[in-house]
């Protein structure tokens, strides 16, 4: 038998170990890839929607915190982009548009566009954002492999039927709801005017809007609301508002705002709901709270601020569990998070003669602009 010289010893071991350290990298290689996550996102509404901006704000930070996202670079390339990959994640992002396109044939249609990309971009987890996005998209992916995680439901999600209940879901969809801090926003207003006694209701007559209007009224029912509830505007008309909320203003002394984003003008077309809440602040002279800050930012009085910001970190932390900890989403209880900050908007309170010197405790932050007014 022939042995082998040194030099070939000394190959053949070079030979192996190369070897060896191959078969070691080639697992950790492809591990290395399967970490690397798909997420589908949808949002109800638009980019240029102030709640929407919100709570991009929050899902973009909580994958910051959780290290999907590594920098301020990846989440302005998400936001104005709608897509991003990084080293442990590829998100793409699409938008319903549903505040303007709200009849059932363009949601229908916006529907199908949306559900062919989710499978085409095959998802490891989707992200819904608000009511139009959780019924249609919701429904569509309702007891498929692909776990749901939807935020921004205004009143309890079973009304669409993606969970059987709150604490048990059932299904492979959980998320992030919206209880409405109504009664806060109020007693902050009566804080800072307590000559109010009488309040109306200002809305659009909208998915989101709906089910605020009846918590306020279920709450005027019970007795504890510091004001009296005397009325209420409920209209997708432009001039219907106008007119409605001109007389109701003049019977009550407070307003609470809602919504006027899926408001039309006589022949249909959407108004800009900048464009709305300008008339608003030029034309109504008495204060008004609201419940989500987008309104406040807009120009309007005061909130206790059902938080954008915190229903999105709070839906990207859920998706975080069934993600990289196995939680099973239909063992996981739907959430609400916590109270955003008590907000005041500084120029409204100017215009209405509302002095906030002594009044500072109360309030948790202070907005100088006003975008409808563009201040």
């Amino acid at each position: 038998m022939i042995k082998p010289t040194n030099y070939e010893s000394r190959s053949m071991r070079l030979a192996m170990l190369v070897l060896a350290l191959l078969v070691c990298w080639l697992p950790a290689a492809a591990l290395a890839v399967e970490k690397q996550k798909r997420i589908f996102i949808v949002s109800s509404y638009s980019r240029d929607y102030l709640w929407s901006q919100s709570t991009q704000r929050g899902v973009s930070a909580a994958m910051r915190k959780f290290g999907y996202i590594e920098n301020d670079q990846q989440v302005n390339r998400l936001l104005k982009t709608d897509s991003v990959e990084t080293s442990k994640v590829v998100v793409k992002k699409m938008w319903m548009d549903t505040k303007k396109k709200n009849g059932v044939p363009e949601m229908a249609s916006a529907t199908n566009r949306i559900m062919a990309e989710i499978y085409n971009f095959a998802p490891d987890l989707v992200l819904l954002g608000d009511d139009n996005a959780a019924n249609y998209i919701g429904n569509q992916l309702l007891d498929t492999k692909i776990p749901v995680v939807f935020w921004g439901i205004n009143g309890l999600p079973l009304k669409y039927g993606l969970v059987d209940r709150m604490d048990a879901p059932g299904h492979n969809v959980t998320g992030v709801w919206q209880s409405g801090y109504h009664k806060e926003s109020l007693d902050l207003l009566k804080r800072l005017v307590p000559g109010a006694k009488t309040f109306g209701i200002v809305a659009c007559d909208s998915e989101s809007s709906r089910p605020n209007i009846k918590m306020i009224e279920h709450l005027a029912q019970r007795g504890v609301l510091p004001l009296k509830l005397s009325g209420k505007v409920v209209t997708n008309s432009f001039e219907d508002f106008k007119a409605g909320v001109m007389a109701l203003s003049r019977r009550v002394d407070a307003l609470f705002v809602l919504n006027h984003d899926t408001l039309k003008d006589r022949s249909g077309n959407h108004i800009d709901v900048l464009t709305a809440g300008r008339w608003y602040l030029e034309n109504i002279k008495i204060p008004e709270a609201s419940h989500e800050d987008q309104f406040v930012l807009e120009g309007m009085l005061l909130t206790a601020n059902d938080s954008g910001f915190n229903q999105g970190f709070l839906a990207f932390e859920m998706a975080y569990g069934i993600l990289e900890q196995g939680l099973n989403p239909a063992r996981m209880a739907v959430r609400t998070p916590e109270r955003g900050p008590y907000m005041v908007n500084r120029l409204r309170a100017n215009a209405l003669g509302i002095p906030l010197q002594d009044a500072m405790y109360l309030i948790d932050e202070v907005v100088g602009t006003a975008a409808a007014l563009r201040k």
